[in-house]
């Protein structure tokens, strides 16, 4: 008798608490969310969709944005909250400060690192030598340009990236979009394949 209550409690609990993380409304995603990073810019994630038919295409856009009216200097770092191998991030840029990925599963800012970044298939490209990579980024005022010193060599970098998804490789479910960057600050929404 013990068992069956057991097992009636066990399924009771994890209809009410378990089903929304695992399955949770559609309507409650943001195809768009924004984060104030503490070094002064804002971080955007932008998915064209909550809800992509399986063979279909996503596409996530992100930015990083300064926050700052005037130039706004920033020092690079290696200190990314989602390991970078697992993003995509700009072909043929080393030291890119953004990068995006996916989860399989519903994740949020506070339990990602729960999550694994699914592969991200990456065209094979012949990309020419770089000089260096950025020690740090000037910021225009409240904009995503960026001049980088790349060893002495100044580069003008818009901070933006494009991400196409071929949901046609994922099982239905629901997935987190994730935009991370390289001081540590990580953004999510998500969206689900039907």
């Amino acid at each position: 008798m013990s068992l069956v209550l057991a097992a009636i409690v066990v399924t009771i609990f994890a209809a009410i608490f378990v089903s929304p993380y695992v399955f949770p409304p559609a309507d409650t995603f943001q195809p768009s969310v924004t984060y104030g990073s503490a070094f002064g810019f804002t971080l955007h994630l932008q998915i064209n969709s909550t809800s992509v038919s399986p063979g279909g295409g996503l596409l996530i856009s992100a930015w990083l944005n300064s926050s700052s009216d005037s130039i706004a200097s920033i020092n690079a770092s290696d200190s990314w909250g989602v390991g970078p191998a697992g993003l995509w991030t700009k072909p043929c840029t080393v030291g890119w400060p953004i990068g995006i990925g996916v989860m399989s599963g519903h994740y949020i800012q506070d339990n990602y690192t729960l999550g694994t970044l699914l592969p991200v298939p990456l065209p094979e490209e012949q990309c020419p030598a770089q000089p260096g990579v950025p020690g740090s980024f000037l910021l225009g005022p409240l904009s995503s340009k960026a001049v980088v010193d790349l060893n002495g060599t100044l580069k003008y970098w818009v901070l933006q990236s494009v991400y196409q998804v071929s949901t046609g490789q994922l099982p239905a479910g629901v997935y987190t979009a994730v935009l991370a960057d390289e001081w540590g600050d990580v953004l999510t929404t998500n969206f689900i394949v039907t």
